[in-house]
């Protein structure tokens, strides 16, 4: 029974493996998105700002320590520059590595937010690609290994002998 168990839980291992690269394809979309609807409000405000003779920088450090009427437009502009900034940086990190790599890097350095719009509108599929295949077999190897050691370790306190 212990196998038996022990090899359904590597194929949920390998189809939930498997979702790590596709998922992680949605996310890196969905990020792109949100970067290109911000790149035109902080072109435009890097534009202003330059007839001026200003920095990015210098033009935020004057807004964080706006008063008034001029705290209230600037407002806007800090968070808006401040979330392009953090999502150009999350991109250029998950475009930055191997394929192989990314989905593990996606796990350790997500956006909760990014994560659970894609969450909503994603849909499993069969993998079709090497980095798929990888996964699959990884997940399977996690579940598998972990459930199969788990019942032999449970058989052998028991003394039922390996797997139960």
């Amino acid at each position: 029974m212990g196998r038996f168990l022990a090899m359904l839980l590597g194929v949920a291992g390998a189809v939930l493996g498997s979702q790590g690269p596709g998922f992680t394809l949605q996310y890196m979309q969905n990020l792109q998105g949100r970067i290109d609807e911000l790149r035109p409000i902080v072109e435009e405000f890097d534009a202003n700002i330059a007839q001026y003779d200003y920095t990015r920088e210098r033009a935020l450090g004057e807004c964080r320590t706006a008063t008034g009427l001029l705290d209230a437009l600037c407002t806007t502009y800090v968070s808006t520059v401040q979330r392009y900034e953090i999502l150009t940086a999350h991109m250029a990190k998950l475009e930055g590595v191997d394929d192989n790599v990314r989905p593990l890097i996606l796990a350790k350095s997500q956006m909760r937010d990014i994560t659970v719009s894609v969450y909503e509108q994603y849909k499993p599929a069969i993998p079709t690609t090497v980095d798929g295949a990888i996964y699959a077999g990884g997940g399977f190897a996690v579940l598998w290994g972990g459930a199969s050691f788990l019942f032999g370790l449970l058989g052998a306190m028991f003394g039922r002998g390996r797997y139960a």
